[in-house]
């Protein structure tokens, strides 16, 4: 994966291409929505790509940095480094990932600015917060 600098972008474009997608034979990115963040949130994000043909290991989380702080708190860990350990998947705090998005996905799936692999991302939407 290139280097991304607008995450807000990216994150438009694979929520736009989760609900053009039309047909069963085209790939669409995995879609959760969740109340808040939090470790266990996280989880089920990655839970969702459970199955799929994806590497594991090349996964990451990708958080604004609002977003990490609201994983923390309830996770009884001290840092992000302890979240990574937790989850067992690495997480990027990105100061252009929107607050109402998580992705967890691939890095690969990304090339250019473009989807290559829907397959190979989650993308979790976040209920407004005041």
């Amino acid at each position: 994966m290139d280097e991304i600098d607008d995450f807000e972008r990216l994150t438009e474009r694979i929520r736009t291409h989760s609900h053009e997608a039309s047909g069963s034979d085209t790939e669409r990115v995995t879609m959760r929505s969740f109340d808040e963040v939090s470790d266990e949130s996280l989880r089920e994000l990655l839970e969702a790509l459970d199955g799929e043909d994806v590497d594991p290991g090349a996964c990451a989380f990708y958080l604004s940095p609002t977003n990490a702080e609201r994983a923390l708190e309830g996770a009884d860990v001290e840092d992000v480094g302890g979240l990574e350990d937790r989850l067992g998947r690495r997480i990027e705090v990105e100061e252009s990932m929107p607050d109402d998005t998580v992705l967890f996905m691939d890095p690969d799936a990304i090339e250019d600015g473009e989807i290559v692999a829907a397959h190979a991302i989650a993308c979790g939407t976040v209920a407004a917060s005041d």
